[in-house]
């Protein structure tokens, strides 16, 4: 079953020439221009293959730039000259498509009436078939997307730039050490994790089916403590879903390594086996939307949300990055190649997160993963590396000819029937946002929802140009075994603020941190302004990962979504308050006096009644009050055209508005009986948890 709707290179050997194949893999493996001539071969080939699947139509899949997939559905069908109905997919059909480029965002550079854009065949990416569980068939065709003038108005088009740019400057370092190797390329492994709720109860919740989270919380009888505990039974519904999803993901190639129940009630993690960054990119974004589609048919909805529900863990999405050589040396593994290119690419690293912090923060910067980064289930927005004591000790006694032992410490429990076994050479860090995990780095900051390409794109892009400087020095060098120690002592003396081997969730390093002079972007658009920096501008634009238009593009779609997504919660809150929380108040304080007034008739005591009503009318009003502020804030700021004072007043005004009224109901909440609860409560959302 595994690969079996992916045309795989040997799939794709049977229905095309020797010749014709040789050719192909040379050109991938080169990264040449593909022709015309042998597009229409594989085109052909592609045609066949996917008709003998059952295929009925064909897609150009894409990200636009605002990280979510794309594509429209074309029948292989059509008509010849002579009427008669025939399946064309020619190399046209392969190589490029149209799309209403004003439709998607662009930052500004198309407008309603410059509409003509183009998605361009990325051959480096497997082409492979989607089915519903209809049984009805697609063909995907992975591409990239850019606009009538050619720039790219898609996630990918960069990241490729960008590991073309590292494998480059990997293969120079590594020729000048005399290492034979044909290319170099990131790899990336997702942790993705997701919330998974009934969805006869998702639907219940108006702030969760616009918004994909409760924008007006509760208390819970169980904290997240008393819940199931992380790793614990897989629950027997949500253990079907996982083998149906296994099955789904593995006819798309895609190797769901683990699975297990997360930290928080109804919340779980499935993890990819390491690809590719691009391929891995593609598959995670794919991985969603198959999830979806597997969610619906058990009943279920997956939330991607990075902070669903109020006081309980948010859902991040950990990219696992290394750097590997064609033939499958891992590069930041120690105990995997020579000791002096693993120091050197490891400090690489090291060197480039610490220039570049701000311009990876961006990149998973956004209005969601706000609510989630900074709290104490996620990594502060303060970026540093964990290396461990026992990598700081190698890292030393390698720039003072010390030798270093290729050694695992024993692990022995010592135990009857406890297996011996060792321990890795390095600890874990779940509180650092960049921690070295032994062979590779563990990036953490990264929401559940958004799409991974970027983050990757800044990863290459850094740390190839890292790459490049050590190279210049290496290469005016007498002894390059020298000046290896020279420029790794020098490198990492000059970045260690950025290496913190602590508790990154404790007070202290926030002061540490701040002595050191790293700075922590709290809110996303202020962490945006950074991709404008002239140095940020330089690095990429000199580089040709984007050019200057591109990055006031990618600027200006985060600031636009930022404002979307902030208003879109305020429209739903202002719904949620006029039509659901103050009639229901309205009508249990009616309730409550028709109560009161049968306690008077029976010559009772009321006095105490009597002062509740009072405070619970004062509450409601003032409930009221906050909402029709929130009402016109929201008129004010959707007239405002410039989206960065839309933004700004967002963050310093209607942010704090919503947090008034929504605080406000959470007052009242409390004491209201379960008839007049506007809408269900948390313990009705984990009922079915166990």
């Amino acid at each position: 079953m595994f690969a079996c709707n992916v045309l795989t290179d040997e799939k794709l050997k049977k229905y095309i020439s020797k010749k014709a194949f040789k050719k192909f893999l040379k050109i991938k493996e080169t990264k040449q221009s593909l022709d015309l001539s042998l597009a229409q071969k594989i085109a052909k080939a592609i045609k066949k293959w996917a008709i003998s699947m059952g295929a009925t139509h064909y897609t150009h899949w894409f990200f636009p730039l605002h990280g979510k997939s794309a594509g429209k559905e074309i029948s292989f069908l059509d008509f010849d000259n002579l009427g008669n109905s025939i399946n064309v997919f020619n190399e046209n059909c392969l190589i490029k498509g149209e799309t209403d480029a004003s439709s998607f965002p662009s930052g500004g550079e198309r407008l309603t009436f410059e509409a003509r854009g183009y998605t361009v065949w990325d051959y480096s990416s497997p082409i492979f078939i989607k089915e519903d569980f209809n049984k009805n068939k697609i063909l995907y065709i992975p591409t990239a997307l850019c606009s009538y003038t050619g720039l790219a108005l898609d996630e990918k088009t960069s990241l490729l730039r960008a590991m073309d740019f590292m494998n480059t400057q990997s293969k120079k370092i590594l020729q000048l050490l005399n290492y034979k190797v044909k290319s170099v390329s990131c790899k990336s492994g997702m942790e993705q994790e997701f919330f998974l709720i009934d969805k006869e109860v998702f639907n219940q919740r108006i702030d969760m089916v616009s918004c994909f989270r409760t924008l007006f919380f509760d208390d819970t009888v169980k904290n997240q403590k008393d819940f199931g505990h992380y790793f614990c039974k897989i629950d027997s519904k949500i253990s079907a879903f996982m083998h149906d999803l296994d099955r789904e993901l593995w006819k798309v190639g895609i190797l769901a390594k683990i699975q297990h129940n997360e930290v928080a009630p109804l919340q779980h993690e499935i993890v990819a086996v390491y690809r590719d960054a691009n391929i891995a990119t593609d598959q995670n974004m794919l991985l969603m939307d198959i999830m979806q589609n597997v969610a619906n048919k058990h009943n279920l909805q997956v939330v991607f949300h990075e902070k669903p529900f109020y006081k309980l863990n948010g859902s991040g999405k950990h990219n696992n990055w290394s750097i590997s050589t064609d033939e499958g040396v891992n590069l930041l593994d120690y105990n995997c190649c020579e000791q002096k290119v693993f120091m050197l690419f490891f400090t690489a690293v090291i060197s480039a997160i610490d220039k570049h912090y701000d311009l990876l923060k961006a990149s998973v910067s956004s209005y969601t993963n706000d609510l989630r980064l900074g709290g104490y289930e996620a990594p502060p927005s303060i970026i540093s590396v964990y290396v461990g004591k026992d990598m700081l000790e190698r890292i030393n006694n390698f720039i003072n000819d010390i030798p270093n032992k290729k050694t695992k410490r024993a692990l022995d429990l010592e135990a009857f029937g406890i297996a011996k076994t060792v321990s890795d050479n390095c600890d874990r860090n779940r509180t650092s946002p960049f921690a070295f995990t032994e062979n590779k780095f563990e990036f953490r900051m990264l929401g559940a929802s958004q799409n991974p390409t970027l983050c990757n794109c800044v990863l290459a892009t850094i740390v190839g140009s890292e790459l490049k400087e050590m190279y210049e020095f290496l290469k005016a060098s007498v002894n390059v075994n020298q000046a290896i120690k020279e420029i790794v002592a020098k490198k990492i003396k000059k970045h260690e603020r950025i290496i913190f081997n602590g508790n990154c969730y404790s007070k202290n390093w926030e002061e540490e941190a701040k002595r050191r002079g790293l700075v922590s972007q709290s809110c996303c658009i202020d962490s945006f302004k950074c991709l404008l920096d002239s140095k940020n501008v330089k690095l990429l634009k000199d580089n040709n990962i984007m050019s200057e238009n591109e990055i006031i593009i990618k600027y200006n779609i985060f600031v636009n979504d930022y404002c979307d997504k902030a208003l879109l919660e305020a429209r739903t809150m202002r719904k949620m308050s006029m039509k659901y929380i103050i009639p229901k108040l309205e009508d249990y304080l009616l309730y409550f006096m028709k109560y009161i007034t049968k306690k008077q008739s029976l010559k009772l005591d009321t006095e105490k009644e009597l002062k509740y009503i009072f405070e619970m009318n004062e509450k409601i009003e003032l409930l009221k009050k906050q909402t029709h502020f929130l009402c016109e804030k929201i008129q004010k700021i959707e007239k405002i055209e410039n989206q960065e004072t839309k933004a700004l007043e967002i963050k310093n005004v209607l942010i704090n508005c919503m947090n008034d009224l929504r605080y406000m109901y959470f007052d009242v909440e409390k004491f209201l009986p379960k008839k007049f609860q506007p809408f269900i409560t948390y313990d009705d959302i984990f009922a079915s948890y166990t």
